[in-house]
């Protein structure tokens, strides 16, 4: 009941929003607008690998390990999610999105792997709270990079197309994870995550030089 409640405010606030105009022209076909979105479409869907164990898994994780808190753990990872975008999301058009998705990478494995080795509640909280502070501006930093070469009237195509690969990620990643902890335990499960971040952090570093290479 109060998620409910708490949802009717922003319908109220959406509904008093001007509609945004509708762009004219020719449209490319939505193939070929989710091949454009696709690299770095593929790094958000890695990048949020981290973001769907941590939510998923943790408070198992605090109960397996008989430790209180998973609630503040989820907590201090929202809060620094939150501090992170009101802080630093201008960072976005200053030093380009790229950048700032590589630093929200490496910020978000180092987050991962201190859950991956923690042996103690406060580790714990601390890699959570990492966690949310490095994958807070990944959806923003890379969205605007994949939108950015995308013709005006099909930016809405292309967004939608790009959350597509965040979606499937959360789909997959807790069968997944849950097959990882029940072969290896929970502690494998961060060391799965910390892979993919990774991975999303090469992937997005090629396309930022291949990207510098094409403009020079």
């Amino acid at each position: 009941m109060a998620v409910l409640v708490l949802g009717l405010g922003p319908l109220v606030l959406a509904r008093r929003q001007p509609a945004a105009p509708i762009v004219h022209g020719e449209k490319l076909p939505y193939h070929h607008v989710f091949r454009r979105v696709a690299p770095q479409g593929l790094g958000l869907g890695l990048g949020s690998i981290g973001f769907g164990v941590l939510a998923t898994f943790i408070t198992l994780d605090f109960s397996h390990r008989h430790w209180s808190g998973a609630a503040l753990a989820l907590t201090l990872f929202g809060a620094l999610f939150i501090c992170a975008r009101l802080l630093f999301a201008s960072w976005i058009n200053r030093i380009g999105g790229y950048a700032v998705a590589l630093i929200c990478f490496g910020t978000e494995a180092l987050g991962l792997a201190v859950l991956w080795m923690a042996q103690a509640r406060l580790l714990a909280f601390g890699g959570a709270a990492l966690t949310g502070f490095g994958f807070s501006l990944v959806f923003p930093a890379l969205g605007v990079e994949a939108v950015r070469s995308i013709p005006l009237q099909d930016k809405g195509t292309a967004l939608g197309a790009y959350g597509v690969f965040m979606d499937f990620s959360m789909m997959i990643t807790g069968p997944v994870a849950g097959a990882i902890i029940g072969g290896w335990g929970f502690p494998a499960m961060y060391l799965f995550a910390v892979g993919a971040v990774i991975l999303a952090l090469l992937l997005t570093g090629l396309q930022a030089a291949r990207e510098s290479a094409a403009i020079a």
